[in-house]
């Protein structure tokens, strides 16, 4: 830790670990990704531990996120849940019942992930939410297995959103759609 590191506010902290996160998912660099997402949920730690005051709907989406990858799911449908009261973020919707299919809550996954905003535009996200949410209702949900078609769509979908990005911006990098945030 270097002298500078103490001025840099924790909520920029974890958002940057956040986007290091996300872009070593995208590398399928999943190790790096797992030591960025726990970094930044401990930079949220001491975010909302401090007097955050107006914590902005974009930090509760990407703490959630964070604490979702780090498998702290109570802490993620915390944040998560404030989160999408908030505000529509898909990711929010799309971790929240994430988190909440690996407590094995399923009403509680079901919910979120019916919720998940179709003006998002993610079609493999969308579809495959779609059926897990069939799939809870009718009492013949795997919650594991859920977990697991969840992690592969929006893998998919990353893909997808970079091939298309690059196609339409010349190369140039961007948020995705996806995050709203």
């Amino acid at each position: 830790m270097t002298f500078f590191s103490k001025l840099v506010r924790p909520e920029t902290k974890g958002k940057k670990n956040f986007e290091r996160g996300r872009a070593a998912e995208a590398r399928g660099d999943f190790a790096k990704a797992e030591t960025y997402f726990g970094e930044g949920a401990s930079a949220y730690d001491e975010y909302f531990a401090g007097e955050p005051g107006d914590v902005r709907p974009s930090d509760l989406a990407m703490a959630g996120v964070c604490y979702t990858r780090a498998g702290r799911y109570e802490d993620a449908l915390r944040v998560l849940s404030e989160c999408v009261e908030r505000k529509e973020i898909p990711d929010a919707f799309l971790n929240a019942g994430y988190a909440a299919a690996r407590l094995g809550r399923e009403n509680e996954a079901a919910r979120y992930w019916a919720l998940y905003p179709s003006w998002a535009g993610q079609r493999k996200v969308e579809s495959t939410l779609n059926a897990q949410v069939r799939a809870i209702r009718a009492g013949a949900a795997d919650l594991g297995a859920a977990c697991e078609a969840v992690s592969r769509a929006v893998f998919e979908q990353d893909k997808v959103n970079a091939r298309d990005r690059n196609f339409r911006e010349a190369g140039r990098r961007t948020s995705e759609f996806r995050q709203g945030y």
